[in-house]
């Protein structure tokens, strides 16, 4: 009878370990959340194309990863923008409304600096964060270069020659 016993405790002892260490994977978890990231875009072939990026995330998710831009859906207004925040771990679909925006120019360099208020959600994603959830305010600081007019003035109509954009977006995430 005691072998019985101690067999039984042994396992009960292993379905309680199991479940203590799958529990966490499926928890929820909340709280405060910081993204930190780079983009740099080249227009060399006359189109926009993305040569690199970052994503540094700090709060209830931390981890390093990348932005990949995302087509618009149809019927988002313009002033909207879609992006994958990919990690090892998953990605997670942002979607950002610009709110407002001013910009410069240096008539001199041609060099643009743009600023961009603009508000954020999380919504679902892929991997660990199939059930993500967030919204978050946050600033895009840009940086490009605009190419000349043949008069020798800066072009805001042609495409730049290269384009550096910074941002921070903190709220609250879910996952």
């Amino acid at each position: 009878m005691r072998r019985h016993v101690i067999g039984a405790l042994g396992a009960l002892l292993a379905v309680g370990i199991a479940l203590a260490v799958s529990a966490p994977a499926t928890a929820q978890t909340t709280g405060n959340e910081t993204f930190k990231g780079i983009i740099v875009a080249s227009y060399v072939s006359g189109t926009r194309v993305v040569v690199g990026s970052v994503v540094v995330a700090r709060g209830v998710f931390s981890g390093g990863g990348r932005v990949v831009e995302i087509e618009n859906l149809p019927g988002d207004p313009d002033n909207v923008s879609r992006d994958d925040l990919v990690f090892a771990a998953g990605s997670m679909h942002l979607v950002t409304v610009t709110v407002s925006q001013s910009f410069s120019v240096d008539p001199r360099s041609c060099m643009v600096s743009v600023s961009l208020q603009q508000t954020q959600t999380i919504v679902g994603g892929t991997g660990r964060f199939t059930a993500a959830a967030g919204s978050f305010a946050g600033t895009l600081t840009g940086r490009d270069i605009a190419r000349r007019n043949p008069d020798g003035s800066c072009s805001l109509e042609q495409p730049p020659r290269i384009e550096l954009a910074s941002f921070t977006i903190s709220g609250s995430l879910s996952f």
